[in-house]
């Protein structure tokens, strides 16, 4: 019993002993951490930034690469009769000459996709109409007329003449339209109360 003690004790410290000698290679840098001699250039500047691996090359589209071999191989099955013919027995045919080339095949060339050419702007068109406001927010009013309703809204440098813009007055708009129907007015001309 004695003996079983000592050998678990000794096992118990060997254990203990390499966990140091580990632990103390390690911070002198001997199995690759800690603060070693390797370790020195950080030791005398805290500050410093840890040096970084060089930044592995941008990867490329994979090049893919197709090779066919073609190959005749005889094999003799093992009833074909592989007897010596010196003891009576026929001798295995001879396998046919190697005829296949070895073809090897280039992959596709990538084809170039188009760039996406700028759309232009939305044509617009001038337009001239009267009609009746029926509604207005702020530089911005709705006329109906004749050719249908529109929403207009007036330009930075519009001028207006014969009055102020309110609902129900009858105006004449000068301006552009553009594709999606609202209207930039360049002049508004508002007929008055006869």
């Amino acid at each position: 019993m004695k003996r079983r003690a000592a050998l678990a004790l000794a096992l118990c410290l060997t254990t203990i002993v390499g966990f140091f000698i580990v632990a103390y290679g390690m911070q002198i840098g001997f199995f690759g951490g800690g603060d070693g001699p390797g370790d020195a250039a950080a030791q005398t500047d805290p500050t410093a930034e840890p040096t970084q691996p060089p930044a592995a090359a941008a990867p490329t589209q994979p090049e893919v690469i197709e090779q066919y071999v073609y190959r005749d191989v005889y094999v003799a099955s093992p009833d074909s009769g592989s007897t010596n013919a010196g003891a009576g027995g026929t001798t295995a045919p001879k396998p046919p000459p190697e005829a296949a080339p070895v073809t090897q095949t280039t992959p596709p060339k990538p084809t170039a996709t188009p760039v996406p050419q700028p759309t232009s702007p939305p044509a617009t068109k001038s337009v001239e109409f009267t009609g009746e406001v029926t509604a207005v927010s702020g530089s911005t009013f709705t006329v109906d007329s004749r050719s249908g309703r529109f929403t207009v809204t007036l330009a930075p440098n519009a001028s207006v003449h014969g009055g102020s813009i309110e609902v129900g007055a009858t105006v004449q708009v000068h301006g552009v339209q553009s594709a999606d129907g609202s209207v930039l007015a360049s002049e508004v001309e508002v007929a008055g109360d006869d």
